[in-house]
Formats: C-alpha cells, structure tokens, sequence
C-alpha cells in the first residue's frame, strides 16, 4: 500500500469515526424532532450505513466523496434538531 492510499485510509477512518459520532448523536436527539427529521432521518439512514461500509471496505475517492456528502446530510439534521 502507498503512501497517498495510507493517508487516504487514515483519513477515511477519521471520517468514519466523525460518521459514528453524528449517527449517534442523531438517534439519541431524534425522538424530540418533528416529522420532518424523522422522515429525513429515515431516508439518510440507509446511505449512512452504505457510507460506513464503504469506509471499511473501500480506499477510494469514490468512498471519501460519498462520506463527505452524508456527513453533511447528518450535520444538517443534527442542526434541525438544535
């Protein structure tokens, strides 16, 4: 394994953690949100799951952009339920 796809497994991990830590948040908050976040929550969740197995399974750009998108779905809903 190279360099660049050390690094780029590092920082997948790293995001995968931050991933965990939103989802758990998330689900611990969901209950006080309205319809509108639940239904949001219902349909990221899925793509979450997806995301993190990438993560573990998959060194590629592929799997950094499509973590860096969920990322910002679940920060977005974390937000809302602020």
């Amino acid at each position: 394994m190279n360099q660049t796809t050390k690094d780029l497994k590092t920082e997948l991990e790293k995001s995968a953690a931050t991933l965990r830590t939103l989802r758990d948040e998330v689900r611990v908050q969901i209950h006080l949100g309205g319809l509108d976040v639940k239904d949001a929550w219902r349909k990221l969740e899925p793509r979450l799951e997806t995301a993190l197995g990438r993560a573990a399974t998959e060194v590629s750009d592929a799997s950094r952009t499509a973590i860096a998108e969920v990322t910002t779905s679940l920060r977005n809903i974390r937000e809302s339920l602020r």
